[in-house]
């Protein structure tokens, strides 16, 4: 069953309020706070906001300490985003391509993934959020950390 969006938001890790390296301690991977393949924590944080919101994620490793301790999260955007396709979970998401995303998820909520984020700095890489209504605009969307409008493909799975 899918959690309500609101049940999902409160249940996020933000940046702001835990960084990195809290964010590993607190679900036992210490081991991983200086490894570069684990720097980016966008698809561990959404992972660790569903399983808290009751979701079982069949993901690669386990939480080792704390509340959830044993429960499997997904470190990684690509690899989240096709789990979270499954029936069981949230179901095949909405695809918006070349720049619409922004204008069609308007102001609903739900988890965003981007995919073919080009900066021009490396290869094309991903992210998978929360997205929710921007307080300070009228019409836009706003994500727990990153929104990346400009990606060839977003994803989006609406949750109420």
């Amino acid at each position: 069953m899918k959690p309500s969006f609101f049940t999902v938001r409160d249940n996020y890790p933000t940046r702001a309020s835990v960084d990195r390296t809290a964010l590993y301690k607190a679900i036992g991977w210490d081991a991983l706070v200086g490894v570069t393949a684990y720097q980016n924590t966008c698809a561990t944080r959404v992972s660790l906001a569903l399983v808290r919101s009751g979701m079982r994620i069949p993901g690669r490793l386990a939480i080792l300490k704390g509340e959830h301790k044993g429960s499997l999260i997904e470190p990684g955007h690509a690899r989240l985003s096709i789990l979270l396709q499954r029936r069981n979970l949230l179901g095949l998401p909405e695809v918006h391509r070349g720049g619409q995303a922004r204008q069609a998820i308007g102001r609903r909520s739900g988890i965003v993934s981007f995919w073919h984020i080009q900066d021009g700095s490396g290869p094309e890489e991903g992210h998978i959020d929360i997205v929710f209504p921007d307080p300070h605009t009228v019409d836009g969307p706003a994500c727990g950390s990153q929104c990346y409008w400009q990606a060839g493909e977003v994803w989006f799975w609406p949750l109420v």
